[in-house]
């Protein structure tokens, strides 16, 4: 009895040590949403005190979801007399479509959907929206990377052919949560 039961931890003790082994060797995919990576951690923080009276800046902030499947993004509106909690959504891969994709609800209950497409260190996302005069446009962000801790961040609106700038942000990372 004594030397089956050790028989058996051996066998269990290989056992484990092969499937290990295999585990080890096997490299981690990467996943489609990696490319968005970098934007996760600390404070992005656009200065806005030249884009209208009492404003000061914009805070974006990026985590991973409890399951690493897709990335949260909140926007807040840091004004003089207090914070507008204005944007929460996501950034994700769509498996069905075999593309990155984003959603954002505002304040207000409006969600705002959209493709997003990545060259190298630009992102765009595209999507239907509100412009700065409440019109219903066709909108496009653009998003180039400078650095890890700094974005170029881009609104546009579809006027006929081209592409008409609104608004124009540098975002710097800070450590903060």
């Amino acid at each position: 009895m004594r030397k089956a039961g050790m028989l058996l931890v051996l066998l269990a003790l290989g056992s484990s040590a092969i499937w290990g082994q295999e585990a080890a060797k096997k490299p981690e995919t990467a996943k489609p949403i990696s490319p968005l990576a970098w934007l996760v951690g600390g404070v992005w923080s656009a200065d806005t005190s030249k884009v209208g009276p009492g404003m000061k800046n914009i805070e974006s902030r990026y985590r991973w979801s409890d399951n690493d499947a897709f990335i949260r993004f909140t926007t807040h509106f840091v004004m003089e007399k207090g914070t507008l909690k204005n944007y929460d959504g996501n950034f994700f891969w769509d498996a069905q479509t075999s593309a990155l994709g984003f959603w954002y609800m505002s304040a207000r209950g409006e969600i705002y959907e959209g493709p997003v497409k990545i060259h190298g260190d630009v992102m765009e996302l595209t999507f239907r929206g509100e412009d700065f005069d409440g019109k219903m446009s066709d909108l496009r962000v653009t998003v180039t990377r400078k650095t890890n801790d700094d974005y170029n961040w881009l609104l546009e609106e579809k006027s006929g052919d081209t592409w008409k700038q609104l608004l124009t942000l540098e975002y710097l990372r800070t450590a903060g949560s």
